[in-house]
Parts: structure tokens; C-alpha cells; sequence
């Protein structure tokens, strides 16, 4: 949509100011079609036009006042196109503070002022402040140039502005045709509207007894929909549940790898350490049998004999050592750690594969190491087992699960029992403590999702229930045996083989 047409009475010679005056030309025509729209422009497309043409006017402003302060043009005309530049910009203030209610404005304003602005302030202002420096540079002096300018302006100004108007007329004219068509084609639509809107009463007016007539069966079902979004919240807290897990997984594999990197170059430092010291002593022991040979009194023997046991060479030689196979003992139990953390996550193996289900469960103990190892003792009774095909990631879960549960069932101190044995086609874990145990009627509940009976903020109800799925899902069985004062004993059990292709659900 054209809305001013660029004409050649805009022309003032001057190379920038006409460059910059056809960019404000496009930019109105650019957002003609947003502007002349029936409905109110909003305040954030607003926002984005006044802030394109402040830009505008704080560059072309200050080049035009450039020019003419350059020049040396009298004050009277400097002030009289920056009191034009003025007005413009309080124009556009004005346009940002006449937002109303809704967060809209009248774009069909907005566009008429841009373009009566932009054509008057063409063909008077600028073509007037062209013609006194066109004049200066001429030779004429600022005062001779302001009235020689004031006098053509007479006799050609009225000419080119009548002209440009008559161009924008035609512009404004076809667009006013053009909403005309709008116009009508919109009433017809209305009237059609009309029509259908009658019909839909009617049809309303009967789905209206219908639907009156099957309240009571929408009532019925009403208890239904209650269970049904019932089992929707559980079945969403344990997705969430799920979710959680995969992003401590993913944390931990994230830690691992971190951590990965410090202890590599700790433990090549500590290895360099072990080589230099043992070369520091090699050269000290050479040079033993040197002072030796040295008379008792020797200033030089003197001093080294105070200086080896200033510094305990002797301790020194046995504690270094020491210190070093400490070190590097660290480190790999550190190494072991982080090994484990990423056996835990498997971020990198969330499909199923055959895995070794004592290593996960190994791994998942050092991660829960932590919170067990101030009051538990492990008792492992681990038999070898072949591959089970599983998803490790979601069966390290389970085994977390368990442990926690373990460790918190046990008050102050006590045992948690780790077993793994095959038979068949089945391969079985179990996980025993020694804590307080559960009655019949709690044991019944367990596996109920949000049913917990620690206190508020120390369980959510969804360890075990997540569990129970997980198990489900790779076609196994998880049975807990528990008797008060006795403690509790999870067993899990597995087919080797996995569940059949079209059970396998991924993570």
C-alpha cells in the first residue's frame, strides 16, 4: 500500500537530507496497511512505529541544524525549523501518551499527521532552508539569503505544494475506494450473518431441551470424569516424579564429568611429584658421602648437618612417600565415585540393553552413601548373575528407592543386607534393613500413590509407587515381606530376557 508518493518537488539538492527524506517516505508507506486497518492499532505494534521514528527524527534533526548552523544561516531561520522540529517531536510524545484503556490508538491519525507533516514540512521548511543555502553558499550573506528565499517563496512554493496535494489526494482517494469495497462487501456479510445467526438459535433452542433432557446422565458421569482425573493427577505427580529423576541423572553425569577433569591432571601432577622427589633424593644421597668426607669441624659439613636436621631429611624420606600413596589412594576412590555417578545416570544408555543389575545396584549405593553411612552397616551376599535386558537408569532408581527407604526405617543404627541370585529365566535382588518394620495393614498400602506415613515434608508418597511401575514395565515383580520390630525385605524379580518387544516402553 503507497500512501505518499515520492515526488520530484520533494527534491531539495541537498544529498543527505533528501536520502533521509525518502527513508521517512518508506517508512510511512511501510506501515500504511498497519495504520489504515478498521481496528485500533495496539500499544505494542504503536510502540515499535514511534520508536522508528524518533530514531529518525533525532538523526535528521541534528543533520539539518548541522547544515544550517554550518553555513552560518541567521538565528531567526534556525529557530524556525527546529521549532518545526519540535512540534514533531511533541506530536509523537503526544502519540505515546494518547493510548487509551485498551492499549490502543486511531492508526488512521497517526497516518494522517505523518503524512501532512512529512509534505508541508517538505515543500515549505526544507525547500526554504535549501533555497537560503544553496544562496549562502552562492555567496550571498545569511541576511541576504533569508530574504531572497522569503521572496521566491511566493512565487513557487504555493505551485509544488498544490501539486504534491493533489497527488496525495489520489492516494487518499483510491484507499478511500478501496475501504468503500471493504464496506460493502462487510455489510453483505453482515446480512448473511443475520441469517445464520437465526438459524442458530433455533438449532441452540433445541440442543437446549436436549441438553436438559440428559442432565441427569451427564450427573452420572460427572462421578465418573471425578475418578478419571483422579488417576490423571497420580499418573501426572509420577511423570513429574520421573522427570525429577531424569534430571538428577542427568546432574550427575554432569558432576562426573566435571569432576573428571581436575582429578586427571591431580593425579598426572601427583605422579610427576612421585618422580621429581625421588630424583631430589637420589641427588641428596650423592651427596651424603661428599660431606661426609668432609673434617668434622668443616664450616661447609657444619652447615649442611644443621640444614638436613632443620629439615627432618630423614622424616622427610618416609613421610613423602606416604603422603603420595595417600594422595593418588584418594584420588581413586574419587575416580571410583565418579565412576559410579555415571553408572547411576546412564544419561547416554536410556534404551534397553543387557546390563549387570549388581553394578547398578553397587553404584547406586555409593551415590546414597551419604545419607546411610552415619548409622548403616552393608551386608552383601551378591551371586553372580547373568545380563538381564532392562533399562539401568530406571532400575537404578528403583534400587535408590529402596535404600533410602532402608536407611530411614533404621533410628540409629543397623544393617541393610544386599542379595542377587538367578533361577530359571528370572534374576532377583533383595534389599533388607533391620529397622522398625511395617504392620499388615500399612504393607497393604505401600504401593498407593501420595500414601506415606513418614512425616509432612519427608516423603511424597511416590518412591515405591514409581517403583512398583517400573518393575511392571520390564515385565518383573517387586514383593515386600515386613513384620513390626523385625524390619523389612524388598525382593525384586526380573526376566533374563526382558519384556517382549512390544512391552518395551522407553524412559
Amino acid at each position: 500500500m503507497t500512501f505518499v508518493n515520492w515526488s520530484p518537488h520533494f527534491v531539495t539538492g541537498i544529498e543527505l537530507v533528501d536520502r533521509q527524506h525518502h527513508g521517512l517516505v518508506d517508512l510511512i508507506n511501510a506501515v500504511a496497511p498497519l495504520l489504515a486497518r478498521q481496528e485500533p492499532v495496539l500499544a505494542d505494534e504503536l510502540e515499535i512505529l514511534l520508536d522508528r521514528l524518533a530514531a529518525y527524527a533525532v538523526t535528521h534533526f541534528r543533520d539539518e541544524e548541522q547544515l544550517m548552523g554550518a553555513a552560518g544561516m541567521d538565528a531567526a531561520s534556525i529557530g524556525r525549523q527546529a521549532r518545526a522540529h519540535r512540534g514533531f517531536v511533541e506530536e509523537i510524545g503526544i502519540m505515546r501518551r494518547a493510548v487509551d484503556a485498551n492499549g490502543q490508538i486511531d492508526g488512521g491519525l497517526l497516518l494522517r499527521f505523518l503524512g501532512n507533516w512529512l509534505i508541508f514540512h517538505i515543500l515549505v521548511d526544507d525547500q526554504l532552508m535549501a533555497t537560503q543555502l544553496r544562496l549562502i553558499a552562492s555567496g550571498s550573506s545569511p541576511c541576504e539569503a533569508a530574504t531572497r528565499a522569503g521572496e521566491a517563496k511566493e512565487d513557487s512554493a504555493q505551485a509544488v505544494l498544490s501539486e504534491a496535494l493533489i497527488d496525495l489526494f489520489g492516494v487518499v482517494s483510491a484507499r478511500n475506494r478501496s475501504l468503500l469495497q471493504v464496506n460493502e462487501e462487510l455489510q453483505a456479510a453482515r446480512s448473511t450473518l443475520v441469517g445464520v445467526n437465526a438459524s442458530l438459535e433455533k438449532k441452540i433452542a433445541e440442543r437446549t431441551c436436549a441438553l436438559t433432557t440428559s442432565n441427569d446422565e451427564l450427573l452420572r458421569e460427572q462421578a465418573e470424569l471425578l475418578k478419571a482425573m483422579e488417576a490423571i493427577e497420580r499418573t501426572q505427580a509420577q511423570l513429574l516424579q520421573s522427570e525429577k529423576m531424569a534430571a538428577v541423572g542427568q546432574l550427575a553425569a554432569g558432576v562426573a564429568h566435571e569432576i573428571n577433569n581436575p582429578v586427571g591432571f591431580v593425579s598426572s601432577n601427583l605422579g610427576s611429584l612421585k618422580n621429581y622427589v625421588a630424583r631430589l633424593f637420589a641427588v641428596v644421597d650423592l651427596a651424603v658421602p661428599a660431606v661426609a668426607a668432609l673434617a668434622a669441624d668443616h664450616p661447609a659439613r657444619l652447615a649442611v648437618e644443621q640444614a638436613w636436621r632443620t629439615a627432618e631429611v630423614d622424616f622427610l624420606r618416609e613421610d613423602i612417600p606416604a603422603l603420595l600413596a595417600e594422595s593418588a589412594e584418594g584420588l581413586e576412590r574419587v575416580r571410583r565415585i565418579v565412576a559410579d555417578l555415571k553408572d547411576f545416570s546412564h544419561v547416554q544408555e536410556a534404551e534397553w540393553q543387557d546390563a549387570d543389575l549388581n553394578r547398578g545396584l553397587e553404584s547406586t549405593l555409593n551415590v546414597v552413601w551419604n545419607e546411610l553411612k552415619y548409622k548403616v552397616t552393608i551386608v552383601r551376599d551378591l551371586g553372580e548373575l547373568p545380563l538381564v535386558r532392562c533399562i539401568p537408569a530406571q532400575l537404578n532408581q528403583v534400587f535408590m528407592n529402596l535404600l533410602i527407604n532402608a536407611g530411614q526405617a533404621i533410628e540409629s543404627a543397623g544393617t541393610i543386607s544386599l542379595r542377587s541370585g538367578f533361577e530359571a529365566e528370572h534374576a532377583w535382588v533383595e534389599i533388607e534393613d533391620s529397622g522398625g518394620g511395617m504392620p499388615p495393614e500399612v504393607v497393604k498400602r505401600i504401593f498407593e500413590p501420595f500414601f506415606t506415613t513418614k512425616p509432612v515434608g519427608k516423603g511424597t508418597g511416590l518412591g515405591l509407587p514409581i517403583s512398583w511401575e517400573i518393575v511392571q514395565r520390564h515385565a518383573g515383580t517387586i514383593s515386600v515381606n515386613s513384620e513390626p520390630g523385625r524390619g523389612t525385605c524388598f525382593r525384586i524379580r526380573l526376566p533374563l530376557a526382558g519384556p517382549q518387544p512390544e512391552q518395551e516402553v522407553s524412559a
